[in-house]
């Protein structure tokens, strides 16, 4: 019986030991701050042809379904932008603050519709290969929304953000729009 109990123990160890080295190695496929310097040449430059005034605020490298990416924050003026690149240099990803007084009129008037007292905390567009989104946090009352729209004015996706509770962990709701 005591000989059971003990195998048992140990194979929940190695069990566990197992479970923290793929967590590791998994997070080591995960996105790592680079310095721009770091960055490949191509991808530097096509950054600077693209945008010759922006200054990169910073850069990492990722792994996304084994396929290497680079980030670049860069802030251009007024705009702050976030660009990801494939190792080709080609862009793949543009991530840009946009006013909301700039939005085009099907989103504005779907962002009034849907969140009348609504205060828009943060508006980007999105744009990945031939589709524009538009990203905006707003909050209402002691709710937080992260809301994607489409270029029409639809609603992509709608996640509710609530305060943290006791415990400091925040609640998350996520309703997806087809």
């Amino acid at each position: 019986m005591k000989k059971s109990r003990f195998s048992l123990l140990v194979n929940v160890v190695l069990v566990l030991v197992l479970l923290i080295c793929a967590a590791v190695v998994a997070s080591a496929q995960g996105e790592q701050k680079i310095k721009a310097k770091d960055l490949p040449a191509v991808v530097t430059a096509a950054f600077q042809k693209a945008y010759p005034n922006a200054k990169i605020k910073g850069a990492s490298k990722e792994v996304e379904n084994g396929k290497t990416m680079y980030e670049i924050e860069s802030v251009d003026g007024k705009m702050n932008r976030d660009l990801l690149y494939n190792e080709d240099g080609t862009c793949a990803e543009i991530e840009e603050t946009v006013p909301v007084k700039a939005l085009p009129s099907e989103v504005a008037d779907a962002l009034k519709k849907n969140f009348p007292k609504g205060k828009v905390t943060k508006s980007e567009k999105l744009m990945k290969g031939e589709t524009i989104q538009y990203v905006m946090v707003i909050k209402s009352g002691k709710e937080q929304h992260e809301v994607v729209f489409d270029t029409k004015g639809a609603i992509v996706r709608d996640t509710k953000k609530t305060p943290k509770t006791k415990e400091g962990k925040e609640e998350k709701e996520e309703n997806e729009k087809d």
